[in-house]
C-alpha cells in the first residue's frame, strides 16, 4: 500500500509538473503571437471585418460537424457498433464541448467514446479504436487538401512549404501503423484480459478497410469535409480582409496550421496555430493583422459551435461517465503485488457485472454452437439490465 500510495504521489507530481510547463508555454506563445502584429492596425482590421460573412460560416461550420459526425458513424457501422445517427451526432458534439475544458483533444475524443460504447453496449476498447480511426481518416484527408494547395502554389509562384505535411503525415500513418501491428502481436501473444482489449482497440481501427465500400465512402466524407471547411476558412478570411488568395493558399495554411497547433506545446494549442497562422499568411504577403485576425475568428466560431455540445450532454448523455474516465485514468495506477491474490468477494458489484459482460462478448464471439450463442446472449441481455439498474442507482 505505501508503494502504491507514493506512485499515486509521483503520478500526480509529474502531471502537475508537466501541466505547469504547458501553462508557462501557452503564456509564451500567446505573448509572441501578439507582439507579432500591431495592435493598432488590429483594431482598424477589426472595425472593417464582416461579421455577417462570420456569422454564415459559422453556420456552415456547424454544418460540417454533422458530416464529421457522419463519417465516424459510418466507420462504426462497418466496427459492428449499433449507432443510430442521431446519438452519433450528439456524442460527436458532446466530446467538441469537452475539448474545451479537458486537456488537449484526447479529452474529449475519450468522452465520445466512453458515450458511444455506453449507448450501444458496445467493446470500450473497439470503440476507442473506433474513434482513433476516425480522427487518423481526417487527419489524412486534410494533409491531402493541403498538400494539394501546397503544390498549386507552388506551380503558380514557386512557393512551397511541404516540411510540416510530410512530417505530419509520416506521424499519423507511421504511427497507427506500428500502434495496430503492436497491438495485434500483444493480443495474440498474451491471450489474457488486457490482451483481448488491446486486439479489440486495434480492430476497431482497421475493421472498417475489411469493408471497401465503406472505406470509399468514409474517405469520401473526410474530403469533402475538408474542402468544405478550407471553403469556409476561405469565407472567414474575406471576412478578416484577405483579399486575392485562392483556394489553394487556404488549404494550405489551414493542413500546416492545424499540424503545428496539433502538437502537445500549449493548451489546446493556443498561440501557437494563430503564430503559425501570421507566419504562413506571410509567405503570401498578407499582413499579419489580417492573418492574426483571421486565425481568431477561426478559433472563436470552433469553440462557439463547440457550446451547444454542453447542452446536449446536460440532455442525453450518461452522467456516469466521469467515473469511467477516473476509472481509465486510475487503472494505470493500480497494481497488485505478484505473491497477493485477488479475493473475489471484495470486487465491488459494478465492477464484477462489467467483468462478467466484457467475458462474455468475448466468448460470443468465439463460440460457433447456435445454442451456446443463445444462452450467452440471453445472460448478455440480464447481466446489461443489471448494468443499467446500478447506473440509474448511483445516479
Amino acid at each position: 500500500m505505501i508503494a502504491l500510495s507514493r506512485t499515486n504521489e509521483n503520478t500526480k507530481r509529474t502531471k502537475f509538473l508537466l501541466n505547469g510547463l504547458r501553462l508557462v508555454a501557452t503564456v509564451l506563445f500567446v505573448a509572441l503571437a501578439v507582439k507579432a502584429v500591431r495592435w493598432s492596425e488590429m483594431a482598424e482590421a477589426i472595425r472593417h471585418t464582416s461579421f455577417m460573412a462570420a456569422i454564415v460560416a459559422a453556420l456552415i461550420y456547424a454544418c460540417l460537424q454533422c458530416l464529421s459526425a457522419t463519417r465516424w458513424w459510418s466507420i462504426a457501422r462497418a466496427s459492428g457498433m449499433p449507432f443510430n445517427w442521431r446519438d452519433a451526432v450528439a456524442a460527436f458534439y458532446t466530446g467538441m464541448f469537452f475539448n474545451l475544458f479537458l486537456p488537449g483533444l484526447v479529452g474529449g475524443d475519450a468522452v465520445r467514446a466512453l458515450l458511444a460504447a455506453r449507448k450501444t453496449q458496445h467493446s470500450l476498447a473497439s470503440s476507442f479504436g473506433i474513434v482513433y480511426a476516425d480522427r487518423t481518416v481526417g487527419f489524412v484527408a486534410m494533409l491531402l487538401v493541403g498538400t494539394w494547395g501546397a503544390l498549386s502554389l507552388h506551380l503558380a509562384n514557386s512557393q512551397l512549404v511541404w516540411q510540416p505535411l510530410v512530417l505530419g503525415a509520416l506521424f499519423a500513418i507511421g504511427l497507427t501503423a506500428v500502434m495496430v501491428a503492436l497491438a495485434f502481436f500483444i493480443s495474440q501473444k498474451w491471450r489474457n484480459q488486457w490482451g483481448e482489449r488491446i486486439g479489440r482497440f486495434a480492430n476497431g481501427i482497421v475493421a472498417f478497410l475489411q469493408r471497401p465500400n465503406t472505406g470509399f465512402v468514409v474517405f469520401t466524407i473526410a474530403l469533402t469535409y475538408h474542402l468544405s471547411l478550407t471553403a469556409t476558412l476561405m469565407l472567414l478570411g474575406q471576412a478578416a480582409g484577405i483579399k486575392a488568395q485562392p483556394f489553394s493558399a487556404y488549404a494550405m495554411v489551414m493542413a500546416i496550421a492545424t499540424v503545428i497547433g496539433s502538437l502537445p506545446i500549449t493548451l489546446h494549442g493556443l498561440g501557437v496555430r494563430e503564430l503559425a497562422s501570421v507566419k504562413l499568411w506571410a509567405l503570401l504577403n498578407v499582413p499579419p493583422e489580417q492573418a492574426m485576425l483571421w486565425a481568431l475568428l477561426w478559433r472563436v466560431m470552433a469553440w462557439l459551435v463547440s457550446l451547444p455540445g454542453g447542452l446536449i450532454y446536460l440532455l442525453w448523455a450518461d452522467k456516469t461517465v466521469w467515473k469511467d474516465l477516473q476509472v481509465l485514468a486510475e487503472s494505470g495506477l493500480k497494481s497488485r503485488p505478484k505473491n497477493e491474490t485477488a479475493d473475489p468477494f471484495t470486487v465491488p458489484k459494478p465492477q464484477r457485472v462489467e467483468i462478467a459482460i466484457a467475458t462474455l462478448e468475448q466468448l460470443l464471439e468465439e463460440a460457433d454452437d447456435e445454442t451456446i450463442r443463445e444462452a450467452l446472449l440471453r445472460r448478455l441481455e440480464q447481466l446489461r439490465e443489471e448494468r443499467k439498474q446500478i447506473r440509474r442507482t448511483s445516479n
